[in-house]
C-alpha cells in the first residue's frame, strides 16, 4: 500500500503509484504488473544457490519422529544442487521465527531463451486463453507445473521428507522416463512451509498462527510465500501435505463448495486422480493404506468442505489449480509410542505423500491436453463474463443437488476514493489484497457516474470480466446464507467478505462497467488529507491506521482530545503541523476541520494489559497501543500501575485467583482501571467484579459470518459500518442500571454465513439484542463489552477501530 498526502490542493505522489496505460476497454488489457520480472530478466535453469546451513539442533522435535531435522535440509539441498543440474533451490523468505523458507524447482535444464518462452506461455494461458489453448507450440512444449506445499502444520512432518525423497530421486535418476518427465514438467516444492512448528513440534508458527487459515488474510510471512508460489507458478495440481487422519484423507471435499468456483472444470479431474491415488496407496501393501477417505465420496455435507478460501487448497482452486489436502494416516506423536513405532508410522506417512506426488504427476501426463484446456477455460469464462455452469446430477459419480453452489457475478465493483470512501487506508489495503491475490484492479482517470452514484477520478474499478473473477468475487461479495443447506461445517468462517468486513466502502455495479477511461492499478494508494495549518483538526477513527496515528501523536507529546462521538481533535499549533504531516504521509489518514466550539476529553498514553490469544496481542499492536501480556497466574507482576485498561479476551475465573493476584486485580479496579471485554469472557468478568450487570448469550460454536447490526452512536460505534464479523456471536440482555447500548444485532441478524434460525442460541433470540454496550461502574471504571469478533485471526479489520475506540473510552470514560 502506498500513501499520498494532499495538502492545500497539492497532491504529492509517493513511490509505488505507477500507472499502466489501458485501452478504452480496460478488460482487454493483458498487461503484466511492473513487479513481475520482464522477459529479459528471466534466467535459465538451473538457478542454483548455496543455502546457508543452520547449526545442529538436538532439540528439534523432528528427531524423535524419525524424520529429517530442519538443520539437515539445507545441506541436503546443497548437495543435490552440486551434483545435479535438475535442482534449483533458493531461500524464498523467512518464517515468523526467523528460519529460512526453501523453494525448490526440479526440471530439465533450460536455456535463457527456453525459460523465457515458458514464461511467455504461462502468461498467455491467463491473458489470452483462447489463443493459448490453440497454440500448437505451447501445447507441445509448455512444462506443466505441479506444486507441493509441505509441512504447513509444523507437527505434521512427513510431507517435507516425501518432497525431499522425490527431489533426490528425480535429481539423480538415470531412467529415460524420468528425463522425459522433467522435459515436460516443472515440479515446485515449498519444502517446509512452517519450519518454526517443525522444530518446536507445534501446529502453529512461532507467532502462534495456524497458517492454513490465513490464505486470504495473509498476516504471516509463510502464508505470503505460499500465495506467491501458487500465483507465480500457476500449477495444474496443488498438493498440500498434512497428517493425521486414518484412513488417508484426500480431496475432493464435501459440500458446501465455494460459490465462485468453476466446479465442473475441477471435479471432472479431482475425483479421478483421487481414485488413482487411492489405488496406488493400496499398492504400497500396508494394511493401513488399503482404503482412502475421499470426503466427496464418503462423508456427509459439511464434514470436510472446501467452502472458505482461507485454506491452501481452496485458495488454489480459485487460482485455477486442482488442489488436494492429503492427510497421511498414522499419528507418530504421543508418549505412549515406542521409538520404533514412531519411525514405522512416519515411514508409512512419507510413502503415502510420495504416492500422492507421483500419482498426481502421472495424471498430468496422461491428461495433459485436457488439463491445459480446462485451466485456460477458467480464465476464458472470466474474461467473457459468462455465468457459472449448471452442473447436472451425476456429472461425476456422487454429484447431486447438495453439491450445486453458485453465485451471480456483478459486472463490476467500485472502491471509491474521496468523500464517498469511509476509510482511505482500508480501501488501499483491500486493493492490495485483491492485487496480491492475483486479481486485477483499475483506476478511473476522470470523474464518472455509475448506477446513480458519482465517483471522483482515482476511484478503483474492479471489472469482473477478468481471468480470476472467482477469487476477486469471493473476497468482495457478501457471501450466502448457508443455514438452511447444511447442519455442519469443517470449520468457519461460513462467510468472510473482505468487501464488507475490512472497513472500506465497496459499491456493487450489477449492470454496466463505468464509461470512463481506466488505467491498471498495481497497488492501493491512500489519499491522506491535511487541511490548512490554521485549523484545529478532527480525525474520525474508522481504521486501525487512525488509531496508530492517535497513539503516535500522544507519545510525541501533542494534545489530543476525544469528542463525544469518539472522534479526536488535535488543536492547531506551530509544533503540531510537521508531526501531523509526517503521520498523514506514513498512514494516509484523513483529517478535516474540527467543528466550531468543540469540547473533548484530553487523552493520555494508554497502556493495555490483555488476557487473550495472539490475535488480541497483534490487533492491539496494529492499533498502536503499548501492551502487557496478563494471565491469571501473573496478575501480581503484570497488572502494574502503568496499565490503564484491561482487555479481557479469554476467560478469567476471578473466584480462583490467588490472594496476591486478586489483590493486584482489586488495586487495578480501585484506581479506576478500564475494562474492555470480548464475548462471554468479558461479560463474565464484568459480572464477577461487579463492574456492571448483564446476561451474555453465545450463539452456536458453528455460527459465523457477516452480521447485520444497528449502530446507536456514541464513542465506540459512531459512523460504524452496518455490518460486523461474527464467530460464535454473543448478545447481551438483562442490562443493569447505567448500561448503554451502542450497537445491536438487526431484526434479521445474519447477512451471510451459518447461524441456526431458532432456539435459545439462534438468530431469532439475538434479533434486536445488544452487541456492544458500555457503562461506568460505581467506582468510575469505564467498561465496554463487545459481542462481535474484532480480533478473529486478524481478519475483521473493519472492526479494529471499534476496539480501539472502546479502549480509549474505557481508559478515560465520560457519560
Amino acid at each position: 500500500m502506498s500513501v499520498r498526502l494532499a495538502t492545500a490542493g497539492l497532491a504529492l505522489t509517493l513511490l509505488g503509484t505507477t500507472a499502466w496505460a489501458a485501452p478504452a476497454n480496460a478488460s482487454a488489457l493483458p498487461a503484466v504488473p511492473p513487479s513481475a520480472p520482464s522477459l529479459n530478466q528471466i534466467a535459465g535453469y538451473p538457478r542454483q544457490n548455496v543455502l546457508p546451513v543452520w547449526p545442529d539442533n538436538p532439540a528439534d522435535a523432528s528427531i524423535p519422529i524419525g524424520v529429517i531435522p530442519y538443520d539437515e535440509i539445507a545441506p541436503k539441498l546443497n548437495a543435490l544442487q552440486a551434483t545435479s543440474d535438475r535442482v534449483s533451490a533458493r531461500v524464498a523468505g523467512k518464517s515468523s521465527g526467523g528460519y529460512d523458507l526453501y523453494a525448490v524447482t526440479v526440471t530439465a535444464p533450460e536455456t535463457r531463451g527456453e525459460a523465457r518462452q515458458q514464461e511467455e506461455w504461462k502468461r498467455l494461458i491467463e491473458d489470452e486463453p483462447v489463443r493459448a489453448r490453440t497454440d500448437r507450440k505451447l501445447l507441445a512444449g509448455y512444462k506443466t507445473p505441479l506444486f507441493v506445499n509441505a509441512n504447513i502444520h509444523g507437527n505434521e512432518w512427513e510431507g517435507t521428507d516425501a518432497a525431499l525423497r522425490v527431489i533426490e530421486e528425480f535429481a539423480t535418476s538415470t531412467d529415460p522416463e524420468v528425463a522425459q518427465l522433467l522435459q515436460r514438467n516443472r515440479l515446485i516444492f515449498n519444502v517446509t512451509s512452517n519450519p518454526d512448528g517443525r522444530v518446536a513440534g507445534t501446529r502453529a508458527n512461532d507467532a502462534g498462527y495456524d497458517l492454513n487459515r490465513d490464505l486470504t488474510i495473509v498476516s504471516q510471512p509463510e502464508t505470503n510465500l505460499i500465495r506467491e508460489l501458487t500465483i507465480d507458478t500457476k500449477p495444474i495440481i496443488t498438493l498440500d501435505l498434512h497428517g493425521y487422519v486414518s484412513p488417508t484423507l484426500l480431496h475432493p471435499s464435501t459440500p458446501p463448495h465455494n460459490v465462485n468456483n468453476e466446479y465442473d472444470l475441477f471435479i471432472k479431474h479431482a475425483l479421478p486422480n483421487a481414485l488413482a491415488i487411492e489405488e496406488d496407496l493400496r499398492g504400497l501393501g500396508y494394511a493401513e493404506t488399503q482404503r482412502a477417505r475421499i470426503p466427496f465420496r464418503d462423508d456427509a455435507p459439511g464434514v470436510w468442505d472446501d467452502f472458505p478460501p482461507i485454506y491452501v487448497p481452496s485458495f488454489a482452486l480459485l487460482q485455477s489449480s486442482i488442489p488436494y489436502t492429503i492427510e497421511a494416516p498414522l499419528n507418530p506423536r504421543g508418549t505412549n509410542l515406542t521409538p520404533e513405532e514412531r519411525i514405522r508410522r512416519s515411514g508409512i506417512n512419507t510413502d503415502v505423500h510420495e504416492v500422492a506426488i507421483k500419482t498426481s504427476l502421472r495424471y498430468i501426463q496422461d491428461n495433459r491436453a485436457e488439463l491445459l484446456h480446462d485451466q485456460a477455460e477458467v480464465y476464458r469464462r472470466g474474461w467473457a463474463g459468462e455465468p457459472l455452469r449448471d452442473i447436472p446430477d451425476g456429472y461425476v459419480p456422487g454429484w447431486g443437488p447438495e453439491d450445486n453452489y453458485n453465485t451471480v457475478f456483478p459486472r463490476a465493483y467500485v472502491i471509491p476514493t474521496g468523500a464517498g470512501q469511509r476509510s482511505e487506508p482500508a480501501a488501499a489495503r483491500l486493493v492490495d489484497l485483491l492485487i496480491g491475490s492475483g486479481g486485477r484492479v483499475w483506476q478511473a482517470k476522470h470523474d464518472f457516474r455509475a448506477e446513480g452514484r458519482s465517483y471522483p477520478a482515482g476511484s478503483y474499478v474492479v471489472d469482473l470480466h477478468q481471468p480470476k473473477r472467482g477469487l476477486v468475487n469471493s473476497l468482495l461479495e457478501p457471501g450466502i446464507d448457508l443455514t438452511d443447506r447444511v447442519n455442519d461445517l469443517y470449520a468457519g468462517p461460513a462467510a468472510w467478505s473482505q468487501g464488507l468486513t475490512w472497513g472500506a466502502t465497496v459499491d456493487t455495479l450489477w449492470d454496466q462497467l463505468p464509461k470512463v477511461q481506466l488505467t491498471r492499478a498495481y497497488d492501493g494508494v491512500a489519499e491522506g488529507t491535511l487541511p490548512p495549518a490554521s485549523a484545529d483538526l478532527r480525525l474520525n477513527l474508522q481504521d486501525a491506521a487512525d488509531l496508530l496515528v492517535v497513539n503516535s501523536l500522544i507519545r510525541k507529546g501533542l494534545r489530543v482530545y476525544r469528542l463525544a462521538d469518539g472522534s479526536v481533535v488535535v488543536p492547531a499549533t506551530p509544533a503540531s503541523r510537521p508531526l501531523l504531516k509526517e503521520e498523514v504521509r506514513k498512514h494516509g489518514v484523513t483529517f478535516e476541520r474540527a467543528p466550531a466550539r468543540w469540547q473533548g476529553t484530553r487523552l493520555d498514553e494508554i497502556v493495555v494489559g490483555y488476557l487473550g490469544s495472539v490475535e488480541a496481542r497483534d490487533t492491539l499492536a496494529a492499533l498502536g497501543f503499548p501492551t502487557r501480556a496478563v494471565t491469571a497466574t501473573t496478575l501480581a507482576s503484570t497488572l502494574t500501575d502503568e496499565v490503564d485498561v484491561l482487555l479481557v479476551a479469554s476467560n478469567l475465573n476471578v473466584a480462583t485467583l490467588t490472594a496476591a493476584n486478586r489483590a493486584a486485580l482489586d488495586a487495578f479496579l480501585a484506581r479506576g482501571g478500564g475494562v474492555v471485554g470480548l464475548g462471554t469472557a468479558g461479560a463474565n468478568f464484568g459480572n464477577a467484579t461487579s463492574l456492571l450487570s448483564v446476561t451474555a448469550t453465545a450463539g452456536p460454536s458453528l455460527a459465523s459470518g457477516v452480521a447485520n447490526v444497528v449502530n446507536q452512536g456514541g464513542p465506540v460505534t459512531s459512523d460504524a459500518s452496518p455490518h460486523a464479523f461474527i464467530s460464535q456471536p454473543v448478545w447481551f440482555t438483562n442490562l443493569g442500571t447505567g448500561v448503554t447500548v451502542e450497537q445491536s444485532y438487526a431484526a434479521d441478524p445474519l447477512l451471510a454465513g451459518w447461524w441456526a434460525t431458532s432456539g435459545a442460541n439462534g438468530q431469532a433470540a439475538a434479533a434486536n439484542r445488544a452487541s456492544v454496550v458500555r457503562s461506568v461502574s460505581s467506582g468510575g471504571n469505564g467498561v465496554v463489552l463487545i459481542g462481535t469478533n474484532p480480533t478473529f485471526r486478524l481478519h475483521p479489520k473493519g472492526l479494529q477501530a471499534q476496539l480501539g475506540r472502546a479502549l480509549l473510552w474505557a481508559a478515560q470514560p465520560t457519560p
